[in-house]
């Protein structure tokens, strides 16, 4: 059985995925969906791409995600 963290992390990568298109989900969206802020979306989305649960993913969407935290890192400085 999957633990909590396992299913959120398969949640925050599917939402990622969607989302990519349009520049990812709005910091309203983040919050109802996951609680989260942007700034801690992108960590754990970061954490979520190094570890087992991205390993599905196919290496293009892998590295638009990695862009996409790239790019919100950069905006943020």
């Amino acid at each position: 059985m999957m633990n909590d963290s396992i299913i959120e992390d398969a949640q925050i990568l599917d939402f990622a995925r969607r989302w990519l298109p349009y520049g990812g989900g709005n910091s309203g969206d983040l919050l109802v969906e996951f609680g989260m802020t942007p700034a801690c979306y992108v960590a754990r989305l970061g954490k979520i791409l190094d570890g087992p649960t991205a390993r599905h993913l196919e290496p293009h969407v892998r590295v638009r995600l990695r862009e996409f935290i790239t790019n919100h890192a950069r905006r943020a400085r």
